[in-house]
């Protein structure tokens, strides 16, 4: 059984939203990710090992396991709320032909700039808190393409539609046979 929760604790979750909370999180995963006291790690050149490291890390199956969505991307020069949109559409119960089509066009998009993240990161001389910058874009972007790509595949029926037109045509054959009896 849990214990219950305290004024204090009970207050700070009342007006919290999810939207809130998933930054706190981002917020805590980049602090604790960073080495604390150590800032000239940072600021240093990666070495061509650690650079190799990182790039073999990308390329893992699941790299982007526990690797949060972008909450916000930049795409065409603006500021897109890439986390809510991947989030609205993997709730939706089916997807329409230009949902499809959008979804389709955005994930070559995101693929084209986690490339560029892969280029730059191969490429040029970063500091070790750039590259796991980078590093942590890619992965990011790497999880909301897949994430696009599940949904594009599993939601191309939908099931809803489905059984209206079937109950439509179920219903014209059911009218025409009554039609055909009484005249």
């Amino acid at each position: 059984m849990l214990p219950a929760l305290s004024e204090e604790n009970q207050r700070a979750i009342k007006g919290t939203t999810p939207k809130q909370v998933m930054r706190d999180l981002e917020k805590a995963v980049d602090e604790f990710a960073e080495e604390p006291g150590d800032v000239t790690v940072l600021k240093r050149l990666i070495t061509p090992k650690e650079r190799s490291k990182l790039e073999l890390k990308l390329h893992r199956m699941l790299v982007w396991v526990g690797v949060l969505t972008p909450f916000e991307f930049e795409l065409g020069g603006k500021k897109v709320p890439l986390h809510d949109i991947v989030w609205d559409l993997l709730a939706k119960d089916c997807l329409t032909d230009d949902e499809k089509e959008y979804v389709r066009k955005l994930i070559y998009r995101l693929q084209r700039h986690e490339k560029v993240d892969e280029d730059v990161l191969h490429n040029n001389e970063l500091t070790v808190g750039e590259a796991k910058q980078i590093f942590r874009e890619a992965s990011g972007l790497l999880r909301a393409i897949l994430s696009l790509k599940s949904l594009v595949g599993r939601k191309d029926v939908c099931p809803v539609k489905t059984k209206t037109n079937k109950r439509r045509l179920e219903e014209a054959k059911y009218w025409l046979n009554f039609l055909k009896q009484i005249s």
